[in-house]
């Protein structure tokens, strides 16, 4: 099929969930063979298709959008449990900075039993969904895109090559090119948007051998159950271990190291010298570690641009503070928290739904755009502040919980502690909420409007 017999042209920057949530999307929603087709193009700078990451766990609002996609018979078919409504073991929280024996003071549950799942195998099913209209093309890293109004989009990647789209969507993460381009053609006002910010975090990942636990500490706890805000959770016949190092200061500073590195053992073993026994024996016994350094997008004034749209991690990338993942042996992922992931995936159904829509024509791409930012921009960096402020309660460092401050030489007392458990616990109950139908009949209402279907 030549150029000339699609509706439009999709060029899509990043190839993973995020991009291929929205070409499957498109894929499932544009299937209508009465309507014009569009042509999806997926560019991934990697020369293969792969995700970093252990797993994701799937929540209700996730859920319900990717059941569209047939979902539900996949997931069944490879052996895994559907997610489920009713409360679900979430993690124990355990005071543990301490050179005394620490203690539990919240056992968490989640409002919704989360689907666990292995990154590669949601990208594999989701590949699957993409109709004969989309492409994937790898080792094209985009350097950045020239736009003018009623023309075609150019992109130009990094090994010489240029391409021509009718809409750009970046969904090429944290550190997006897509972005870059969009806030450097809004002019100079815009720069500081353009790139991530350091938020102050190193996490320290690192997996100990369950067997190498259970031969010198049989009834340790971590063997059983993920521990919160050392996160150790157990993951076949690993301990997985994220350790967070947060120094608040350099929030919003500059970090001119590597982004992901090896980390030495004894020195994530020096920054928990003073933590209780159960918990240096487990860092002590981790095999190697890996120091990934946490940028944020800060909240962006917009996510469009003329016919350029940012989603997922390329338009607000946020902290990891509600990762933790439930009891199903989630590992947190500084670029897919829970919270991040659902909101990636919303990102997508939506655009997808909206661009697949047969009202929808290429001349009302831009007011399209715009009510997809509408929709979807306050939701985002509502979950974004959320994120945050679940890192300042874990931390001790929220107005309501600071148990840093100077006034708490001895440390936090348990009724302080429980306070600060049940607060958590409300935090995560918008999980359980959300009904994408809903969603959508708003959304679809507003696109009548702008197509002049009323």
């Amino acid at each position: 099929m030549s150029q000339t017999d699609y509706k439009f042209r999709v060029a899509i920057v990043g190839c993973g969930i995020s991009g291929l949530s929205v070409a499957a999307f498109i894929s499932n929603f544009g299937k209508d063979t009465s309507q014009a087709r569009i042509a999806v193009d997926i560019y991934e700078a990697k020369p293969e298709v792969s995700t970093l990451g252990a797993g994701v766990a799937i929540w209700k609002r996730s859920w319900q959008v990717l059941q569209n996609l047939g979902f539900e018979e996949d997931i069944v078919a490879k052996g895994f449990k559907v997610p489920k409504d009713g409360e679900s073991r979430g993690p124990t929280f355990r005071k543990s900075d301490q050179s005394a024996e620490g203690y539990d003071f919240h056992n968490h549950m989640m409002p919704y039993g989360p689907l666990s799942l292995h990154r590669p195998t949601l990208l594999e099913i989701l590949q699957s969904k993409l109709s004969t209209d989309c492409k994937i093309y790898t080792s094209k890293r985009l350097v950045g895109y020239s736009a003018s109004a009623g023309e075609a989009i150019t992109l130009s990647f990094s090994d010489g090559s240029t391409a021509t789209a009718d809409i750009i969507v970046g969904a090429d993460g944290v550190h997006s090119a897509t972005r870059a381009s969009l806030f450097g053609l809004l002019g100079h006002g815009y720069k500081q948007y353009a790139a991530p910010t350091f938020n102050g975090t190193i996490v320290f990942r690192g997996m100990v051998p369950k067997s190498k636990m259970v031969a010198t500490f049989p009834q340790h706890t971590g063997l059983e159950s993920p521990k919160v805000h050392v996160v150790s959770h157990p993951i076949g016949t690993y301990v997985g271990l994220n350790c967070f190092h947060s120094r608040p200061e350099m929030e919003g500073k500059p970090y001119l190291g590597p982004l992901v590195s090896e980390a030495a053992a004894q020195d994530v073993c020096r920054l928990f010298e003073n933590w209780e026994p159960d918990l240096r024996a487990l860092i002590e016994n981790a095999d190697s570690y890996t120091a990934w350094v946490i940028h944020v997008v800060n909240p962006l004034p917009c996510y469009v641009s003329g016919a350029s749209v940012l989603i997922g991690d390329a338009a607000h990338s946020m902290t990891p503070h509600q990762g933790v993942g439930g009891g199903q042996g989630i590992e947190v992922h500084y670029i897919s928290t829970v919270d991040q992931l659902i909101e990636a995936i919303k990102d997508a159904y939506l655009l997808g739904r909206l661009l697949s829509h047969a009202s929808t024509t290429r001349a009302d791409i831009p007011a399209i755009l715009k009510l997809y930012e509408a929709l979807r921009l306050p939701p985002t960096q509502d979950a974004w502040e959320k994120s945050r402020i679940n890192g300042m309660m874990y931390e001790f460092n929220h107005p309501d919980f600071l148990f840093n401050d100077p006034s708490h030489t001895d440390g936090p007392s348990r009724d302080e502690l429980e306070r600060l458990g049940a607060a958590v616990g409300l935090s995560f109950m918008w999980l359980a909420e959300g009904n994408a139908e809903e969603d959508w009949a708003e959304a679809e209402a507003r696109l009548n409007t702008i197509c002049g279907n009323d």
